[in-house]
């Protein structure tokens, strides 16, 4: 071990030292610790679950064996599996989230799945190798591997970033530094979705548009807007899905920015014109609502990345009405909820509704701990009837009706309900005892039966861990968010609530969660869970439908754009620090790009359609060539009214191929090699349109094959028997003749075969290397900056010529 990673690992441990963290963890065979022995990183962060991140699993990555197995390296034949790394691994794995939790304080999702992972991928790769050991070689095989585990080749990037990130900076490496030696050009590559697999699930209106797969499919959108604001919710959890996509539609928040929105979340800003009269007198508005919520992402290095940071967004009028009704109406629903988590919180107990030492009969209180209504066995119609009127608009006070009447029930001595019996006599709690406070002796009457409050607490803590409420405050740049205070609060492992058609008393409950990012997730976009769309889509087709939620954010920044709306407005809305990431979001086509560059109207009028397209073009800095050049001169020398004149007599100077964009002009003679522009002509400009870039791909997949085929055939060429193909070769009945003689001695036969083909194979190649470098070209910018001009035909001039 180098001086420099044990300084590293040693300084980790002490810092584990100081804060009580047990760095020697028990492993199992598959170097996977048990349950409850691994790191919890949101606890040693102090971070708000859910969810809760654990670092567990320190030995080879699962995945990665399944590959290495199927296909194996070069060299001595290896068996892997599924087992503890060596101690040198686990203490660097240890060391590095150690160091990016708690000394460059990022989250912890980024220490389980953007660092310990991909460490594990190039430990497993490595081999015997201990960690300073590894060389160039070895993290270029953990990258190709990684480039088979994951197809959108993130696992591989996440590689490069951990040599880059952790251990060149740090030194940990004999052979370092390692990334300067990486093979860069393998890290380039396209990413792909499940929304551009085929041409035919790409959406149709989309097909211009930059990086498309970031958009919401277009049938998934409309089925989602038809599911949230037209069907009505089957369950408490559902009603509060719908809120959140309602509101991922509306405002373009994050996900976790949008399930961690406060029940005070409205605010109002009031607008005064010069003379302090409210604006809307003079034809403004005079009050405009704004959104309060916490926003992610905006820490700087080596601040608190659980943090976040309190600001507003406006609400535009038109979404005001929907978004109000919406939020308004899960304030009033989990007001029950929010009330009883704030007093959990404030008495530290349970069920703060009970005296601490209390006799309560356990019919009573079976409510509290499941959430189930009906306590006495009560008739189909009527429990329909209470569902149905909760469902309309979940209002909790139909529970204090209903409650009413079941305990009216019970004192009449009606029968238990049946679901009772089998949960009491499932869950021997705690000591069961008489009205009195004794034991309980003999058959078990449960309506009867007492419990002591003390006890239940007791049990509850010690043996529902996943019932306990989930009562950590949001940590936020000036001080905190009590949990109670949060919007999306919900019943946390109520079976009760929509499962045969039932409801969770909500004002009893006492098992109180609130909704994470994963949630919202899974319920859009999780094919193997139980989505919105499984449950309420019309045909099966919309069954299997999903969506990502961040789409919805790309959607509503690309939709603001086309609307013409400044980008720094636009940056100032989903609070972004810089004006370049609110492009990053742009899925403009280029016919929306161009209508937002404005041109003067007599300017528009003069050059007509087609020069005023050639105007926009240069002006965005999408078009390249001979007239642009012109153009740009003129201006330059004779003033841009010259300009704007040539151009209109250049008009037809502007041709849009399935491959790219040309601009020369062709007044007499068309280009003798139209369509053929990708060998070399100087006067192509690739463009980022995935029409072009779907018929490159294409093109370039057959002219592979062409290459392929020619190669083999000048193989079999060399060693074997002539077969003359006259239908390819396009020769003459005379010239197959002659061919045909010269066939008959071997040598000769081989080398005229071999000629051709050769020929052949140098065309394919001249044509394949150039779309390969169209391909590669970024769009705007000429692919053959250096070519010739292919429109003056092919004649070689003569010896006198230059």
């Amino acid at each position: 071990m180098n001086s420099s990673l044990e300084s590293f690992i040693r300084d980790a441990r002490a810092i584990a030292e100081q804060r009580a963290i047990t760095w020697n963890i028990r492993l199992g065979p598959d170097g996977v610790a048990p349950k409850g022995w691994g790191w919890n990183l949101t606890q040693m962060a102090n971070a708000s679950p859910p969810p809760t991140d654990w670092l567990n699993d320190f030995g080879t990555d699962a995945k990665t064996i399944e590959i290495l197995n199927a296909s194996p390296p070069p060299g001595p034949l290896r068996c892997y599996s599924k087992k503890p790394l060596t101690d040198h691994w686990q203490d660097l794995i240890k060391a590095t989230a150690i160091d990016q939790l708690l000394v460059r304080r990022n989250t912890c999702a980024h220490v389980v799945c953007n660092v310990a992972r991909p460490l594990r991928v190039l430990a497993t790769c490595a081999g015997h190798k201990e960690p300073w050991e590894i060389t160039v070689d070895d993290v270029n095989f953990a990258v190709e591997t990684a480039r088979k585990v994951q197809a959108s080749g993130k696992l591989a990037d996440l590689i490069f970033g951990v040599v880059r990130s952790v251990l060149d900076p740090n030194h940990l490496i004999d052979n370092g530094p390692l990334f300067s030696g990486l093979e860069r050009d393998k890290r380039v590559h396209v990413r792909t979705s499940r929304f551009s697999k085929s041409h035919d699930e790409i959406r149709p209106d989309l097909e211009e548009r930059k990086n498309a797969e970031k958009l919401p499919e277009r049938r998934a959108f409309w089925e989602l807007v038809r599911i949230v604001f037209t069907e009505t919710p089957r369950s408490f959890l559902d009603l509060l899905r719908f809120a959140v996509a309602k509101t991922l539609i509306l405002t373009g928040l994050r996900d976790g920015e949008c399930t961690l929105l406060p029940a005070d979340w409205k605010r109002y800003r009031e607008h005064f014109d010069s003379n302090d009269l409210p604006a809307g007198e003079a034809g403004g508005v005079s009050r405009s609502l704004m959104l309060r919520h916490f926003a992610e992402k905006q820490r700087v290095v080596y601040e608190d990345s659980i943090a976040l940071f309190e600001t507003v967004q406006h609400v535009p009028s038109s979404f005001e009405a929907a978004l109000t009704e919406t939020l308004d109406q899960v304030v009033v629903v989990t007001e029950p909820l929010r009330r009883t988590l704030r007093r959990q919180i404030e008495s530290g107990l349970v069920l703060p509704e009970f005296e601490h030492e209390e006799l309560v009969r356990v019919v009573e209180l079976y409510t509290y701990l499941t959430g189930n209504p009906f306590i006495v066995e009560t008739p189909d119609d009527i429990c329909e009837r209470f569902v149905e009127r909760y469902q309309r608009n979940f209002n909790p006070t139909v529970f204090e009706e209903l409650r009413s009447e079941q305990l009216a029930e019970l004192r009449a001595g009606c029968k238990l309900n049946p679901t009772l019996y089998v949960y009491l006599h499932r869950f021997n709690m705690t000591p069961f005892r008489d009205w009195s406070g004794r034991l309980w002796n003999g058959r078990k009457v449960w309506s009867e039966i007492y419990v002591n409050v003390k006890e239940v607490e007791r049990f509850w803590k010690k043996e529902l861990a996943t019932k306990q409420s989930d009562m950590t405050s949001i940590k936020l740049g000036t001080g905190e968010l009590r949990a109670w205070e949060l919007m999306f609060l919900m019943p946390k492992r109520a079976l009760s609530d929509g499962r045969n058609e039932g409801m969770c008393d909500v004002a009893r409950y006492s098992a109180i969660g609130r909704m994470d990012r994963q949630m919202i997730s899974n319920a859009l976009s999780s094919p193997d869970k139980q989505t919105l769309f499984s449950v309420y889509g019309q045909t099966d087709e919309d069954r299997t439908l999903t969506l990502r939620p961040h789409s919805l954010r790309h959607l509503q920044n690309t939709e603001l754009f086309r609307l013409g709306i400044a980008d720094t407005i636009i940056t100032k809305r989903f609070n972004r620090r810089k004006v370049a990431q609110s492009y990053e979001y742009d899925h403009r086509s280029l016919a929306e790009d161009l209508d937002q560059i404005e041109l003067k109207p007599e300017v528009e009028a003069r050059l007509g359609e087609k020069s005023a397209t050639i105007a926009r073009l240069i002006k965005s800095g999408k078009a390249r060539g001979p007239i642009v050049d012109a153009f740009k001169n003129i201006q330059n020398t004779d003033g841009e009214d010259a300009a704007f004149e040539y151009l209109r007599a250049e008009a037809d100077g502007f041709h849009s191929t399935p491959y790219g964009h040309c601009i020369n002009s062709f007044m007499v003679d068309p280009c003798p090699k139209h369509l053929e522009c990708f060998t070399g002509c100087k006067h192509l400009s690739a463009t980022d349109l995935a029409q072009n870039r779907h018929n490159l791909v294409q093109l370039e997949a057959r002219l592979q094959t062409a290459v392929r085929a020619i190669e083999v055939r000048k193989a079999d060429a060399i060693g074997g028997p002539v077969q003359l193909q006259l239908g390819e070769s396009g020769m003459a009945d005379d010239s197959a003749k002659t061919l045909q003689t010269a066939a008959s001695l071997p040598t000769q036969r081989a080398k005229i075969r071999s000629i051709g083909l050769d020929n052949q194979l140098a065309h394919a190649r001249v044509r394949l290397e150039g779309v390969q470098k169209l391909i590669a070209t970024p769009a705007g910018q000429l692919v053959f900056p250096e070519g010739v001009d292919l429109s003056k035909g092919t004649s070689k001039g003569t010896v006198l010529d230059a």
